[in-house]
């Protein structure tokens, strides 16, 4: 079969296959509406995908998960989302040149690659920090982002603008989750993210988000600025304005991306990294894009735990070792976050020693840096950038 007889019906609805093919779709969350939203664009002609997940599928999920694995799939993939939903995206791709790619991982450690890479940027993920970062990245580097999520049948959506000056996300959700402000009720919230959640609401939201990410590769009919709210079960649906708020504590610009060409020896921790930055500028800051936690207490038995690592890992798992987490205990006294870097200042032992890859700052990826009386930029991190992994093979019948 031809591409133009597979895509007629919808060539007369006016959509472009040649424009969707050559496009790349980032979608973060691959839970019930990241499915939904993926299944649409894929059967729509939508060429490349990367898919962020660092989630495993449960078997609750198999009743609105349409690419939910079988025994097959889960033997060979295992229960991660990513590798499965990978396999089953790249298998109902209509387009004539598909190229799917996955990541299990958080997305903060995925780093900026993921955003540079693709035309739009899904946020179908339930975290909160996860959808500032993510707001907060694609504001940066001037990409589209469409976010959505639904609590049994009611939904809501949004697609906000790559323009500079435009309204983001965090004009209206201007806080996110922290390791240093939420309680332990917050921090199990965060991690479980158990709502309602059925099929339909999933289908619907995904299937109205999609449309607004076929449209924005498009050029044509795409409603930023506004908030759809929807209910399944009535069938009703209704919009608000929405305005940048001059509060907000999200970027509004984007801003320069200049490489990193001066580099002595390796770049692997946040010492390495201030080295280089010093060489270029005689003053200002490192901005990361997200905190560092250095120390942070168990969420169960409030034991030390030596962390060293980005703020989002923390708290995928805030458990010490002797609570089954990953992070060994210590009696040392840190800093408990670290967000700034001061180039003239001292920088301590201890986040020094913070690898760079755990930043999401592997080769390709960004740092802000603000050089004080000039213009801020996003300073490139060198090096061959790692190939994201391409979708599996088919099990073998």
């Amino acid at each position: 079969m031809t591409t133009l007889e597979i895509h007629s019906r919808s060539r007369l609805a006016g959509y472009d296959p040649e424009k969707l093919a050559a496009a790349n779709v980032t979608v973060v969350g691959l839970g019930a509406l990241g499915q939904n939203v993926l299944q649409t664009l894929a059967l729509s002609g939508v060429g490349g995908f990367l898919l962020i997940d660092y989630d495993s599928f449960e078997d609750h999920n198999a009743t609105r998960s349409p690419f939910f694995p079988s025994a097959a799939e889960m033997k060979q993939f295992g229960r991660h989302k990513a590798p499965a939903v990978a396999h089953r995206a790249s298998a109902v791709c209509t387009s004539s040149r598909p190229r799917v790619w996955f990541q299990i991982d958080t997305v903060q450690r995925c780093g900026d690659r993921i955003i540079r890479w693709a035309d739009v940027i899904v946020a179908a993920v339930d975290s909160v920090s996860a959808r500032a970062w993510l707001a907060e990245r694609c504001r940066l580097h001037g990409k589209p982002l469409v976010e959505g999520g639904f609590f049994g049948p009611e939904f809501n959506f949004s697609a906000f603008s790559a323009d500079s000056g435009a309204d983001c996300y965090r004009c209206f959700n201007p806080s996110k989750v922290s390791s240093v402000s939420c309680t332990q009720y917050a921090m199990d919230a965060e991690q479980r993210n158990i709502v309602p959640a059925i099929q339909a609401t999933a289908a619907i939201v995904g299937g109205l988000m999609a449309e607004q990410i076929i449209n924005i590769i498009h050029g044509t009919d795409i409603r930023y600025g506004t908030r759809q709210y929807g209910n399944a079960r009535r069938a009703t649906m209704h919009s608000a304005l929405l305005r940048r708020d001059p509060e907000c504590p999200g970027h509004h610009d984007p801003l320069v991306i200049e490489p990193l060409e001066s580099v002595i020896g390796e770049l692997r921790t946040v010492a390495d990294l201030l080295a280089a930055v010093r060489r270029r500028e005689e003053k200002g800051w490192i901005a990361l894009a997200e905190p560092i936690v250095l120390t942070a207490a168990c969420t169960r038995c409030a034991g030390k735990c030596l962390v060293r690592a980005a703020e989002s890992s923390w708290m995928v798992e805030p458990l010490c070792t002797e609570c089954g987490g990953p992070w060994s205990r210590s009696e040392e006294v840190m800093q408990g976050l670290v967000s700034m870097l001061n180039v003239v200042g001292e920088l301590d032992d201890d986040t020094g020693l913070v690898e760079l890859a755990e930043l999401g700052l592997s080769p390709g990826g960004c740092v802000l840096v603000d050089p004080g009386g000039q213009a801020p930029y996003l300073l490139e991190i060198p090096g061959e950038p790692q190939e994201f992994t391409a979708a599996p093979r088919p099990v073998p019948s």
